[in-house]
């Protein structure tokens, strides 16, 4: 089957080597995407289609499903044009990114938005190589601001936006 992939892709003029379309990072996301759509699609069938007219409870499922699906398949066919190797792991910016994320869970509650934020920005910032405050300080007050616009004032979530709120 995999030689046959290849033959395909070549009829379309992609050049590659036979064993780099394993370890591209594009065949292997469609390949997520195929097995998660495999997933929706098998716990889809539990629930009632439906029709047109009067979609039962399974009718977007599926059809989610069946669009990943899709986009999957067009995204293994696509990975042909790159075919490169894995780059190097970054493990600074994971542990940096990971342990922000983590931050700003536990700190969220105790210390509002505002602090949760800005502090997920400059862990955020750590990864990279040079630390720029000015640019974080600016990204971390513009994300402030959008999130207290489409949380507390038009979702209107009870979220306080400093330790002293409420």
């Amino acid at each position: 089957m995999f030689f046959g992939y290849v033959l395909w892709l070549r009829s379309f003029g992609y050049e590659m080597r036979a064993m780099h379309i394993f370890t591209n990072r594009d065949f292997l996301a469609g390949l997520v995407c195929l097995l998660i759509s495999a997933l929706v699609l098998w716990q889809a069938q539990a629930y009632d289609m439906g029709s047109l007219r009067s979609m039962g409870p399974g009718y977007l499922p599926r059809f989610l499903g069946m669009s990943l699906c899709v986009l999957g398949l067009v995204t293994m066919a696509m990975s042909a044009k790159t075919a490169t190797a894995f780059p190097k792991l970054n493990v600074r910016a994971l542990v940096c990114i990971t342990v922000a994320i983590v931050v700003f869970a536990l700190l969220m509650r105790p210390a509002g938005l505002f602090l949760a934020t800005m502090m997920l920005v400059y862990l955020c910032g750590l990864s990279e190589k040079t630390f720029k405050p000015i640019k974080l300080t600016a990204l971390g007050l513009v994300l402030c601001l959008i999130s207290y616009l489409v949380f507390i004032l038009s979702l209107n979530m009870p979220i306080r936006l400093f330790p002293w709120s409420f």
